[in-house]
């Protein structure tokens, strides 16, 4: 069965395929509609709310321990709490919302450098269809490894629709492993290098990006199959095989990544050299119109429209339902 939605609205779908059984949050303006979605597809759902963030995914890790599968929410990563050491013994995945663009923020959210110190698996998704099938996924490593994943979403990501497949959940068997830490450090590393999230797409010779969520469509979009790709969907640990093999099979190599250079210095630890500070912009989000500006020094053409039949793109808020998860 094939459903449009939000990337939002996949990540409730995935709840209910994966057969969560407790959401933690601490209620805030990012996931309102993530929280009115998941009635659509669960309507027993557990939902645990705490009054602030760190007592929430603390929370969460406890819930996590007895067993139950756990879902939560962070828009900040506390690397000290989330240690590769923590056992979870029903599997824990933390959806990390960053605003990549000030959309629902006074300031631009970029986790990936603090998220990394955690040690933990780090995936990104580019699309609802990725969303929902990457968390599947997330929660099946978890349980198996007994160990957290993080998820990391953005603002553009949760809130732009696609087609995603949509299953019935599935009764699904896994042989939990007790494992040390240096143990499941390499998990997480054959995991990224050799399960098929992270994909090379050879076209050309001459040219490579390397890319990771939603910036690997907005450069699909601009040139096509006229130049190779890495889409990166783990984005911790990093693949440092696949891509010292990408980076050695094209001539010029190209980074696309929004805010923090975090590709483009790891590329840089590994001695490869790759272009883009200079060439893309640095702060906010990035779209195919900047990239093609960037590329070919020019926009496309469009139809002028009348700025009164423009829809505003600031976030709704319901309040009203705000308020409500807290019983005032």
């Amino acid at each position: 069965m094939r459903k449009f939605l939000t990337g939002n609205e996949s990540i409730a779908r995935g709840i209910y395929e994966a057969e969560v059984d407790v959401v933690c949050a601490y209620p805030h303006i990012l996931k309102t509609e993530l929280f009115k979605s998941i009635k659509k597809f669960k309507t027993d759902l557990q939902v645990e709310k705490s009054i602030n963030e760190d007592a929430n995914i603390q929370h969460a890790i406890r819930i996590a321990n007895t067993g139950k599968k756990t879902l939560t929410f962070l828009t900040k990563i506390n690397a000290e709490i989330l240690n590769i050491g923590t056992k979870t013994e029903g599997g824990l995945v933390v959806i990390l919302n960053d605003d990549t663009g000030m959309v629902s923020k006074d300031d631009i959210n970029d986790n990936r450098e603090t998220a990394k110190l955690s040690n933990l698996l780090i995936m990104e998704p580019g699309s609802s269809r990725d969303t929902k099938n990457m968390l599947l996924k997330a929660f099946e490593i978890s349980k198996q490894y007994k160990m957290p994943v993080i998820l990391r979403m953005t603002t553009r990501v949760g809130c732009s629709s696609g087609i995603v497949i949509c299953d019935e959940p599935k009764i699904c068997k896994t042989q939990q492993l007790e494992m040390s830490i240096k143990d499941k450090l390499e998990v997480c590393r054959n995991i990224s290098e050799f399960d098929d999230f992270n994909k090379s797409e050879y076209n050309s010779q001459k040219v490579g990006f390397i890319c990771s969520g939603i910036c690997t469509f907005y450069t699909k979009e601009v040139l096509g199959d006229t130049v190779s790709y890495l889409d990166l969907k783990v984005i911790s640990p990093m693949p440092d095989e696949k891509i010292i093999e990408f980076a050695s099979s094209v001539d010029k190599l190209y980074v696309v990544e929004e805010n923090n250079p975090y590709i483009e210095n790891y590329l840089k630890e590994l001695g490869i050299d790759c272009i883009v500070r200079d060439l893309f912009n640095v702060e906010g989000e990035l779209s195919p119109g900047e990239i093609r500006k960037a590329i070919f020094g020019k926009h496309l053409e469009h139809v002028k429209s009348e700025d009164e039949l423009v829809m505003s793109q600031e976030p709704f808020i319901d309040l009203e339902y705000i308020l409500s998860l807290y019983n005032i």
